[in-house]
């Protein structure tokens, strides 16, 4: 019993002491360079979508498209959950 204890003890620490010095790292890198990094997030969005607008407004312009396709979606869902279950209580009934 003493050797699990000291075995699970050892990878905790292996993994929890340089987990935690990347975790700071990527932390400080963050904080001094999030507005490049923003910059350049903007820069590709507006180079890759159509006509330059960025990606926020080629999806604000879809996304009652996509709503109306998840809601689709869910009815045929519950229409089919409908019929299962009322085709389950027919053949129970008739046995």
């Amino acid at each position: 019993m003493r050797k699990v204890q000291l075995v699970a003890v050892f990878w905790t620490l292996f993994l929890a002491i340089p987990l935690t010095a990347l975790a700071l790292s990527m932390a400080a890198y963050l904080t001094e360079h999030l507005g490049e990094i923003l910059t350049s997030f903007q820069n590709l969005s507006q180079a890759t979508s159509a006509g330059g607008r960025g990606w926020i407004m080629e999806f604000a312009e879809r996304w009652p498209e996509l709503a109306g396709m998840i809601v689709g979606q869910l009815v045929i869902m519950a229409i089919l959950l409908f019929t299962w279950k009322t085709k389950t209580r027919e053949e129970h009934s008739n046995h």
